[in-house]
């Protein structure tokens, strides 16, 4: 078992499939075939597959299987086959794939800190990218799977258990979200009883404890764009610099403790700006008209139709400062004695949401703003398909647009979403499925402490997942967050109603892992050869009961 588990990782490692490359799909191609050169999956290939991306540009796809037992009871495994890039290991780049003692020769030559440098020493600890997220986790999953189909051909395997290997975790979870698809569909076709998902992501440890999350923290990606008044520089309060209202937006949000939402001791981190920059493309001596930028939000219960309400009163406050603060610069400027073209300042700023904002050119144009509309759709459609621009920058370019056609002559804010958006989910409060996961958590602490290791639960997994697409937890309004996500539709979609639908509960349980995403990415030998095959045969077991 220990080496079906290492030579599975060692294959799928050496795959470099970099999340959002052309070469990504290539862990999927494998996978999939893989389960289709099982002699189970030969007598029945009707119960595997690669299902595609529909438009993907990368060519990837979800690949699956399902074992069928006694009972509709049914436990998925699943995970993401993608990987972050090699750029942080330098020299080694190229060889962070290509696991074993070489690499590890290499890596021990570097300048590793004190910590790293005492795992090295241990050869306790196996490196590699992607070892630890998560390609170790699939080795682990994939052998049990190989156990279940002795198991049914035997006709002794207790339920179902499906397999489920996505792409794009790392970036914007299209996998996923079409599994969550392929998930019903199967559940339909075989009438499936889904007792859990078990995600193998990597566990980190407190202390010695390895941690089991019970759900999956939500995020969202606020867009804030803010049109000033131009004006030439050696007459700048003939204008409004944009810089200074977003100014007062960033200071209300980055970090702003106001945004953390907590629950049972546990705490989201406050808001963090990605980007934040003027819209000027070239050097004049004017004040810029536009800038925009946006910033990720965590959540448990917080909802974007609640976020976007109070950005709204953010956005009017830091509006009306701005407007405030000029005016009374100038007049400190005029008492200076200097010459002026105007007696006073004077702006009515508006505040927008995306729908609001197309609503209003909509009553005013009515089919001419569709009409420009939908050809700007197409156009950043094909820009998105093919590779200029990401999710943001395409939700970016399209308030821009929108902005322009509405020929704003006041100060005004802009606000939308981009994806992805991840629902936060605790699995124990999913209608139906009430204290599941703490239920499983006692199987697997139990189970985990027979082999020496301690076990720790939290409600919710902190670096976002995919077990945000299993089920819906707090309702919100749909319609709210559609309408104000410019890219919604062809080139972006959340399919809330077949997520509500499949209410899977889940856990995040893999082997006990450090640094993963960094060039120090490791996985610890004995948790991920005997530890993690063990305690995840007795939790399947009890969940088959």
């Amino acid at each position: 078992m220990q080496d079906k588990i290492y030579k599975i990782m060692e294959e799928l490692v050496a795959l470099k499939s970099v999340s959002c490359t052309h070469e990504e799909y290539k862990a999927g191609e494998w996978l999939a075939d893989y389960f289709k050169k099982i002699p189970y999956f030969k007598k029945h290939p009707e119960l595997t597959g690669l299902a595609p991306l529909p438009g993907d540009i990368y060519g990837r796809g979800v690949a699956w299987a399902l074992v069928l037992g006694n009972s509709p009871k049914t436990i998925i495994s699943s995970g993401h086959y993608d990987v972050v890039g090699t750029d942080n290991y330098g020299p080694l780049k190229d060889f962070a794939y290509e696991i074993g003692d070489d690499l590890d020769a290499d890596l021990a030559l570097q300048n590793l800190d004190s910590e790293a440098r005492a795992d090295m020493e241990s050869g306790d600890w196996i490196w590699g990218r992607g070892v630890a997220d998560m390609k170790g986790g699939h080795a682990v999953h994939i052998a049990l799977l190989e156990e279940n189909v002795k198991l049914a051909e035997e006709g002794k395997l207790p339920g179902c258990h499906m397999y489920v290997a996505v792409p794009d975790e790392e970036s914007f979870s299209a996998g996923m979200r079409e599994g969550a698809k392929l998930i019903r569909e199967l559940v339909k076709k075989y009438n499936l009883d889904i007792r859990m998902m078990i995600i193998p992501e990597p566990s980190n440890l407190s202390g010695v404890a390895q941690s089991m999350s019970l759900g999956t923290v939500g995020k969202m990606m606020p867009v804030v764009m803010v049109q000033g008044v131009t004006a030439h520089v050696g007459k700048c309060f003939n204008g409004l610099s944009p810089m200074s209202i977003m100014n007062g937006i960033y200071a209300r949000t980055e970090k702003a403790l106001e945004f953390c939402d907590s629950f049972d001791g546990e705490v989201t981190s406050p808001p963090t700006w990605q980007r934040y920059r003027d819209m000027k493309e070239l050097y004049d001596v004017t004040i810029p008209l536009r800038t925009s930028g946006y910033f990720t939000l965590l959540c448990f219960e917080r909802t974007p139709d609640e976020v976007i309400g109070r950005l709204k009163e953010i956005s009017r406050e830091a509006l009306d400062e701005a407007a405030r603060d000029v005016k009374a610069k100038y007049e400190e400027f005029k008492n200076m004695g200097a010459t002026v073209e105007k007696e006073e300042i004077k702006y009515e700023p508006e505040v927008y949401t995306y729908a609001e904002l197309s609503a209003k050119l909509a009553e005013r144009d009515g089919e001419k703003f569709e009409a420009f509309r939908s050809e700007l759709y197409d156009k950043i459609t094909r820009k998105v398909e093919g590779g200029e621009l990401n999710f943001p920058d395409a939700t970016i370019e399209i308030m821009e647009k929108v902005m322009d056609y509405a020929d704003l002559k006041q100060p005004a804010v802009l606000l939308a979403f981009a994806p992805p958006f991840y629902p936060p989910v605790n699995s124990d409060l999913i209608e139906g499925h009430e204290n599941t996961a703490t239920k499983a958590y006692e199987v697997v602490k139990k189970e985990a402490e027979k082999l020496g290791r301690k076990t720790y639960s939290e409600h919710y997994f902190m670096g976002i997942s995919d077990g945000s697409y299993c089920a819906m937890g707090k309702k919100f309004d749909y319609a709210i967050f559609k309408e104000n996500t410019p890219t919604y539709g062809r080139l972006y979609d959340l399919d809330f109603e077949t997520i509500a639908e499949n209410s899977i509960p889940f856990v995040l349980y893999g082997p006990v892992s450090k640094e993963y995403h960094q060039w120090t990415e490791r996985v610890e030998r004995k948790s991920l050869l005997e530890e993690l095959p063990q305690v995840t045969r007795k939790l399947m077991d009890f969940l088959w009961s």
